[in-house]
C-alpha cells in the first residue's frame, strides 16, 4: 500500500521543474530526497509525505492546492497544435516553458469563467483542414473577413492586442529566456476559445503588434489543421509563411496602404512608419505581395536596409509604446473588487506562484499582496448567479470596471 499525500499530481510537479530548468537531482537536492524519489512522485509511482510535499510548495512558491489538482485532460483525440514561431532544437525549451504558460492561463481562464463571462468568442476561421489548400487569395479575403467582422476599417489599427481580446481572444505576455521565440498561439480544448502569448524578452512594440497578427493569422487559418502538419519541415515552413501573409494583410490592407505607397523608397517606407505601426522590412513584403515593386527595387531595398544597418533595429522603433494585454487583469479586478474573492485567497485557489499569476494575467507586481489597482473599461464582463468556487452567492450584473 502506498502511503504519501492523497491525490497528490506528479505532472504538476514535473510542469514546474520544466518552467524552472532544474534536473531531477537539483531539485531532489532542494527538497532533501534523491533523484530517482523525484522520479517516482513525477510518474505517480510513489507519492510525497506531507514534510516533501511542504516543501515542495516552499521550492516552488505553490499553494498545496495546485498539487493537488488534476492536469485537465484532453477532451479530444487528436490535440489541437500549438503555434510556435520557432521549431529549431535549441529553443526547446523556451518552447515548453511558452506552452506550459498558455496551458496554465487556459486554466486561470478557466477557473476565472465559473463566476464570470468572457466576451463571445467572434473570430471568422477558415476552417481548412490542410495548409497545403489555402491559397493566397483566401488568406487576403479571410484578412478582410476579419476587418470587416470587428469594423476596422481600412485605417492602420490603433492596437491590435485590443482588437483580439474585444473579440474574445485571451492575451499574455511572458518572459521565456530566449530571444529567439516569439509567441505562442493554441484553441484551447478547455472551452474552444483562442489564447495567444506573446514573448517579452524583445521589447519592440513594433515588432511585438506584427506578433500578435501572426498568432491571430495561426488561430484563422489554421486552427483545423491537423497537428501531424506542422510537425513537418516543409509543412511548418508553409504554415508560417501563410501566418506571415495574414498578418501583412490585416495590419495593411491592399485598399488603402497601396494608395499611400506612392514610391516605395527607404525614406518613404520610413515616414510611414508613425501611421502603420510596421516594419520598414514589412512594408517591403507587403509591397511586394502586392506588386507595388519589382525583383530589382525589392533587392536594392534590402541591400540599403542592410546598409544602414536596421536589420537589427530600425529608426523610430523606441517611440512606440508596447500593447498590453487587459482582459485576465480585469477579470481579476471583477473578482476582487466584487468581494468574490480576497487576493490572498484567489492566489491559494489558483495555487501557482503568485508573481506567475501577476505575470499571466498582467497584473503590477505585488498586486496579490497589496491594494489593487482600478482598471478601466474596455469589454464589459458579466458575474454568473451560481457564484465563484469560493462558495459565495453573487448576482449576475454586467459590472463595468471604474475608470
Amino acid at each position: 500500500m502506498r502511503t504519501g499525500v492523497e491525490g497528490f499530481q506528479g505532472l504538476r510537479l514535473s510542469q514546474l521543474r520544466t518552467v524552472h530548468n532544474l534536473t531531477l537531482t537539483e531539485l531532489g537536492e532542494q527538497v532533501g530526497r534523491s533523484s530517482s524519489t523525484v522520479s517516482a512522485w513525477e510518474k505517480g509511482a510513489q507519492l510525497p509525505e506531507a514534510e516533501s510535499l511542504d516543501r515542495l510548495c516552499c521550492v516552488f512558491n505553490v499553494s498545496r492546492m495546485w498539487f493537488l489538482r488534476p492536469v485537465p485532460a484532453a477532451v479530444e483525440e487528436k490535440p489541437r497544435p500549438y503555434f510556435f514561431r520557432s521549431q529549431a532544437a535549441a529553443h526547446k525549451q523556451a518552447r515548453e516553458r511558452s506552452q506550459l504558460y498558455l496551458a496554465w492561463l487556459q486554466e486561470i481562464s478557466d477557473f476565472f469563467q465559473d463566476a464570470m463571462e468572457w466576451p463571445e468568442v467572434n473570430v471568422p476561421m477558415l476552417g481548412a483542414d490542410d495548409c497545403r489548400l489555402i491559397s493566397d487569395e483566401e488568406i487576403e479575403e479571410i484578412a478582410r473577413e476579419c476587418r470587416e467582422t470587428w469594423k476596422l476599417g481600412a485605417a492602420p489599427i490603433p492596437n491590435v492586442i485590443q482588437v483580439m481580446e474585444n473579440a474574445g481572444i485571451i492575451c499574455t505576455r511572458a518572459t521565456l529566456g530566449h530571444v529567439k521565440m516569439d509567441g505562442v498561439s493554441h484553441v484551447s480544448v478547455l472551452d474552444g476559445r483562442p489564447y495567444v502569448l506573446i514573448a517579452e524578452d524583445k521589447a519592440n512594440a513594433i515588432r511585438n503588434r506584427f506578433d500578435a497578427a501572426h498568432e491571430l493569422g495561426h488561430v484563422v487559418l489554421h486552427s483545423r489543421v491537423p497537428a501531424w502538419q506542422y510537425e513537418k519541415k516543409e509543412l511548418y515552413d508553409l504554415l508560417e509563411e501563410q501566418a506571415h501573409r495574414f498578418a501583412s494583410a490585416f495590419l495593411m490592407p491592399p485598399e488603402s496602404f497601396s494608395q499611400e505607397v506612392v514610391w516605395p523608397t527607404l525614406d518613404n517606407l520610413l515616414s510611414l512608419k508613425p501611421r502603420w505601426k510596421a516594419s520598414v522590412a514589412s512594408m517591403i513584403v507587403r509591397c511586394r505581395d502586392l506588386s507595388l515593386l519589382s525583383e530589382q527595387l525589392e533587392l536594392r531595398l534590402w541591400k540599403g536596409r542592410s546598409a544602414r544597418k536596421w536589420t537589427k533595429g530600425e529608426p523610430g522603433d523606441e517611440a512606440f509604446a508596447i500593447e498590453q494585454p487587459k482582459l485576465m487583469m480585469r477579470g481579476v479586478h471583477l473578482l476582487v473588487d466584487n468581494g468574490i474573492f480576497e487576493r490572498a485567497e484567489l492566489a491559494h485557489q489558483i495555487g501557482l506562484p503568485p508573481e506567475t499569476i501577476e505575470m499571466l494575467c498582467n497584473l503590477r507586481p505585488g498586486y496579490l499582496s497589496t491594494q489593487p489597482d482600478a482598471g478601466d473599461n474596455v469589454v464589459p464582463l458579466k458575474l454568473k448567479r451560481n457564484g465563484a468556487r469560493s462558495g459565495r452567492a453573487t448576482q449576475a450584473d454586467i459590472l463595468p470596471f471604474q475608470k
